[in-house]
């Protein structure tokens, strides 16, 4: 029986996958926080970014026998979690790409802010440990583990980098608050997420293919658990500097703004990406660093 439970979650993860596809295909509406484009960039940016050892590790791990197929694998893996919503055994993991704070204290308190765990800043620092268990490795099962290990690690590095996914307990970041953009209603959220990435990507597209040169790692260190909640604190005061219009009304000036603290996140994001797998997958990379 367990065999065949097995065999069918596979089954219904490359359903998942063809029917993901086929509705980017078809023009379907990107889901999640900064949508396809946004963790498809990170995400490749960032394997393009990372050490050659590592992206040979990644391509392992992922099943990838050439550079292009690796191309197609992170683009699958880093989007793969927003597609997650009908699965009934994933219903569990909707908090992960998410923390609240409330409003009077910036600083993330795990007892107070996760208290079981399951959180935007908890579940980076899981998956990059369990990403960087080479022993997983010896059977299908624990491979599978570090692909969705890859696959939820790049999202929620991604998403972590939208502020309002970091934002007030109160307004649920941001899902409770009502503006008006171009005349039409939205949620404060859904105008981050969706419809000024949307609506800028359709007039001026960013470049998804990565940079020819990776960053040296010398120039950041190794990763450790740590930063996630440094990030985290550094995503949540933009939250309250940079993600609330002065009105209910967003003018085109906010929205400029916006756009620029969206590219500015994609490109940090990617660069964190990178470092958090050089550290888990190749850290001799990092030999001789001070």
């Amino acid at each position: 029986r367990d065999e065949a439970d097995h065999l069918m979650r596979m089954k219904n993860k490359v359903f998942i996958f063809a029917a993901l596809f086929a509705g980017l295909a078809l023009g379907a509406p990107p889901l999640g926080a900064w949508g396809w484009a946004g963790h498809v960039t990170i995400g490749k940016h960032a394997v393009a970014q990372a050490s050659p050892a590592a992206r040979a590790a990644l391509m392992d791990i992922l099943g990838a026998g050439t550079a292009a197929d690796l191309e197609r694998a992170v683009e699958q893996a880093c989007f793969w979690p927003d597609t997650l919503d009908a699965a009934p055994e994933w219903a569990w993991a909707d908090p992960l790409h998410y923390v609240n704070l409330p409003r009077a204290d910036g600083h993330y308190d795990r007892q107070r802010d996760c208290p079981d765990g399951v959180c935007i800043t908890e579940g980076i620092a899981k998956y990059a440990a369990e990403l960087g268990r080479p022993e997983l490795s010896q059977s299908e099962q624990g491979r599978e583990r570090r692909r969705q290990a890859f696959a939820w690690l790049c999202h929620l590095v991604g998403d972590l980098h939208q502020p309002l996914h970091t934002g007030f307990r109160d307004d649920r970041g941001g899902n409770r608050y009502e503006v008006r953009y171009r005349g039409r209603p939205y949620n404060l959220h859904e105008f981050w997420d969706r419809v000024l990435v949307d609506e800028r990507l359709a007039a001026f597209p960013v470049p998804i293919d990565p940079p020819a040169e990776p960053a040296p790692a010398c120039a950041s260190g190794p990763w450790q658990a740590a930063d996630v909640i440094a990030w985290t604190e550094e995503s949540h005061a933009l939250v309250l500097s940079s993600s609330y219009p002065p009105g209910r009304d967003i003018d085109e000036a906010f929205a400029d703004r916006s756009w620029a603290l969206v590219q500015s996140q994609w490109h940090l994001a990617a660069l964190r990406l990178a470092v958090i797998l050089d550290t888990v997958l190749a850290p001799e990379s990092f030999a001789g660093c001070e």
